[in-house]
């Protein structure tokens, strides 16, 4: 298998732009990010996320704005946004629950705003209501400059954490 990686990226190198050499190594280093545990999941790892609890009902998700996730306008595809809500709001959910449970998203509304543009975003989730089997939660993800993008609310479903085999 590493004889075929590595002709494929030998190929691949010989002729790639610049451009693309540069998306190649963030994709790479998304693998390596997930591999040394800097990142849970690989699209925590290609999204870069930077995550803070706030509050105990409050939690932030920034990331970087490079080509990865922007679409052929070069600006950020709308379901990176909603994936980095969808992130967000999930984190808000889990830190509000006892170990043995998890959660899912059952529902999501988005709306958008304005372009996702400039050098990074930030997604701020809220705890909205807490119930025995369902969690809604309000996210906004906001531009470098301040300027809201996208603002969303989705209810999650709370289960039994399942058990690792």
């Amino acid at each position: 298998m590493e004889d075929r990686i590595l002709q494929k990226l030998q190929s691949f190198l010989f002729e790639a732009t610049e451009e693309e050499k540069h998306t190649l190594e963030l994709v790479i280093d998304a693998v390596i990010r997930k591999h040394t545990k800097q990142n849970g999941s690989y699209i925590g790892g290609l999204l870069q996320t930077s995550r803070r609890v706030i509050d105990s009902q409050t939690y932030e998700i920034t990331i970087p704005n490079t080509a990865l996730i922007q679409n052929s306008l070069q600006i950020v595809h709308g379901g990176m946004t909603a994936t980095l809500l969808d992130s967000a709001m999930g984190s808000v959910v889990h830190q509000v629950l006892p170990q043995n449970k998890a959660a899912v998203t059952t529902e999501m509304k988005i709306n958008y705003v304005a372009p996702g543009i400039g050098k990074e975003l930030r997604c701020v989730a809220k705890l909205i209501h807490k119930g025995s089997k369902i969690c809604v939660i309000e996210g906004q993800v906001f531009r470098d400059d301040g300027t809201l993008i996208a603002h969303a609310t989705g209810s999650f479903f709370i289960i039994d954490r399942p058990t690792k085999i």
